[in-house]
């Protein structure tokens, strides 16, 4: 019995206290959902970037010619395929390549003629992942490559690689320090407005510990208004992050909407805004409170 009053007490005095001190609860709610929005944006085109640039690195090709008289094909693609960090490999037969080569000069077909046979040698289109895309990996897969008794050649573009390797290298530095200053900025600046809505409440704080409260029943309606505005300051950024996307959306050249796509399905970004602004609400409330329950 006791404990259930008690219980119903600390929920209606974190509901009163939420009606009495209603503008600074919203404003700690806005300060939250615009914090968080700012920095799920930041993520969003951190993501669909890194994303862009290794869809770019995809395309990065290893072509080793194969010489004629060469063992079957599907031998040599199973050989290519069990060297480190080779993802793909696509023979290109001799017949194919002249085909491509073909469509390639349609409207200059004369530069083939006089030509009786076949001039092009079947080849292997290779492509590698993972770390394997720096300049000095590739250049471990085409050390390989040339060892095989069936290649001709071994071509590859080292320029480009190395191009889309500092490239990927210079945005992730970029993102690991934007990343942290936006993150300290938005715990000091959502923990400094939690500190003045805590402070706005020091007297009755102090009342509280002068009649016997322990510091658990005091913590604990400041808990629940922590949940409260941290789950509003969730909803008010996934608000502002949709109507965002929306307008930037319609401003944005097509070429360019791959930045503002959602990269993570709708349920999971709001659970995750709720979750942090939750997550943020309580920890802001309960950190700012310290201070007033020292012994």
């Amino acid at each position: 019995m006791g404990g259930s009053s008690n219980l119903l007490y600390i929920v209606t005095d974190a509901l009163r206290s939420l009606r009495e001190n209603s503008v600074t609860t919203a404003l700690t709610a806005v300060t939250l959902g615009v914090s968080l929005s700012i920095f799920s944006v930041f993520i969003f085109v951190f993501v669909n970037l890194n994303a862009a640039i290794n869809s770019w690195g995809d395309r990065t090709q290893i072509v080793a010619y194969i010489k004629d008289g060469s063992e079957a094909p599907e031998k040599i693609r199973e050989a290519v395929l069990s060297i480190p960090g080779v993802t793909s490999a696509e023979f290109v037969s001799k017949e194919r390549a002249l085909t491509e080569l073909k469509n390639e000069l349609k409207g200059h077909e004369m530069v083939l003629e006089g030509v009786d046979s076949n001039p092009l040698p079947a080849s292997v289109e290779i492509k590698v992942g993972g770390l394997y895309k720096n300049p000095g990996a590739v250049s471990t897969v085409v050390a390989r490559l040339k060892q095989m008794g069936w290649a001709e050649d071994v071509q590859f573009n080292r320029e480009w690689i190395e191009k889309i390797s500092g490239l990927l290298g210079f945005i992730e530095l970029a993102a690991v320090f934007m990343g942290f200053f936006l993150a300290a900025a938005t715990v000091f600046i959502i923990s400094n407005t939690i500190r003045l809505a805590v402070y706005a409440r020091k007297d009755e704080i102090e009342i509280m510990r002068l009649v016997g409260a322990s510091d658990r029943f005091i913590k604990v309606p400041f808990f629940i208004e922590g949940v409260v505005q941290g789950f509003a300051g969730g909803v008010i950024a996934l608000l502002i992050t949709g109507a965002g996307r929306y307008l930037v959306a319609a401003k944005v050249p097509p070429y360019f909407n791959f930045i503002v796509q959602t990269p993570f399905p709708v349920p999971v970004i709001a659970v995750a805004l709720i979750a942090a602004g939750v997550l943020m609400g309580v920890a802001g409330s309960l950190i700012s409170m310290a201070r007033f329950l020292k012994a």
